[in-house]
């Protein structure tokens, strides 16, 4: 990679207006390489496509909705067509290694990214192309020191092309702090993940509850939708929490940034699951709230506790125990002033420490070992 990259492949297969974590990524990586004065061509499928978009330096080429197939054979059409236009990348970066596939077939420098979960649950052929696709990549870039453990312990070849980069975060402009015992209703509580299992919002609720008891004054929104949507429906109407407890479903951009605004306390107790191969690879939502001034309140599973100090920045808990989101919960409802200081030290450590130039130059391999996570790891023990 020591020549010039002044054009760079980003394949994402998937992409905004559809909603994720890998959506979100694709976008910020790529601004993050135009905002380097990189041209930047991403190739990817959404419900918004078929589409070509070309914004400053980032040319979107979106294929799309179809079957996986089909979306594949129009991804590599596509590449190709750019290839023989004479539009040929310096370097080729798969935003996960599923969306290297059609790649594999250009000669250009591989970078591939590594999530978490989609590098632990592949088993049979999905294995094997796992290992052929990494196995072809320059440069493996996992965004936690949980993932790319994760990685390593089921091909340990990698080792010495595996790096790990942080994902990074878009600071909003600081908040005025408002400690809560003014507000009208209370602490004001929020979560914004996909519902799914690993992401354990029930146990969230539950605790919630518990609290509530206690008669805390309170509310909490729950921002995403999921295949985990009715079992947390069911559990709020189980512990008598209408009113308290408002499932938001997806909301716009403007809602959600108004979500992260108003908060006081974000909760995000994710547990592993089938082994350890169900894992919250990062926590983008985490990072963001942080980012707010917010204090957040993660379980120990997973990328998300890479981020938060205990009892300095956040709180890290055992997500399996209700009781243990409960006290973090507890302490933090019954002192705002508790609130403000760990949210003031949250936000300073995530403009530190978060950043998506940093984390693309990592990805080039350009960055320096004082800004590895293991590095800034070891300065805040």
């Amino acid at each position: 990679m020591a020549e010039p990259l002044s054009h760079i492949w980003l394949v994402a297969r998937v992409y905004e207006p559809d909603e994720g974590g890998v959506q979100t990524y694709a976008r910020e990586v790529g601004r993050a390489y135009a905002a380097q004065g990189r041209r930047v061509t991403i190739f990817a499928k959404s419900s918004a496509g078929p589409r070509r978009v070309q914004d400053g330096l980032i040319e979107l080429i979106d294929v799309g909705v179809a079957s996986m197939l089909t979306v594949y054979w129009r991804l590599f059409r596509a590449m190709f067509a750019a290839w023989g236009g004479g539009h040929r990348p310096s370097l080729i970066h798969a935003c996960t290694w599923r969306a290297a596939l059609p790649a594999l077939l250009f000669p250009r420098p591989l970078v591939v990214t590594v999530h978490g979960r989609e590098v632990g649950r592949p088993r049979g052929l999905a294995f094997l192309l796992l290992r052929l696709t990494l196995g072809r990549a320059q440069r493996i870039v996992a965004v936690s020191e949980v993932t790319r453990g994760l990685l390593l312990d089921r091909i340990t070849t990698l080792d010495d092309r595996t790096v790990t980069a942080w994902n990074g975060v878009v600071m909003p402009a600081e908040r005025a702090p408002t400690p809560f015992a003014r507000r009208e209703g209370g602490a004001q509580l929020l979560s914004v993940c996909r519902l799914v299992a690993r992401k354990n919002m029930s146990a969230a609720v539950r605790a919630v509850a518990g609290t509530a008891q206690a008669r805390a004054r309170l509310r909490y929104s729950i921002v995403g939708r999921g295949v985990d949507s009715v079992r947390v429906r069911e559990t709020i109407r189980h512990c008598g929490l209408a009113g308290i407890v408002t499932m938001a479903g997806y909301v716009s951009a403007e809602e959600l940034a108004a979500s992260y605004r108003n908060a006081d306390i974000f909760l995000h107790p994710q547990i592993a699951l089938e082994d350890g191969a169900e894992i919250e690879g990062f926590g983008l939502s985490v990072a963001d709230a942080m980012a707010q001034g917010m204090v957040c309140i993660v379980g120990r599973d997973g990328g998300p506790s890479e981020l938060v100090r205990d009892g300095v920045t956040g709180f890290v808990v055992d997500g399996r125990s209700i009781d243990a989101i409960r006290t973090a919960l507890d302490l933090l409802v019954s002192d705002p002033a508790l609130c403000l200081r760990v949210g003031e030290r949250a936000r300073a450590w995530a403009a530190s420490n978060l950043s998506w130039d940093r984390h693309v130059r990592f990805c080039l391999g350009e960055g320096d070992h004082a800004g590895l996570p293991g590095a800034a790891l070891a300065q805040a023990a």
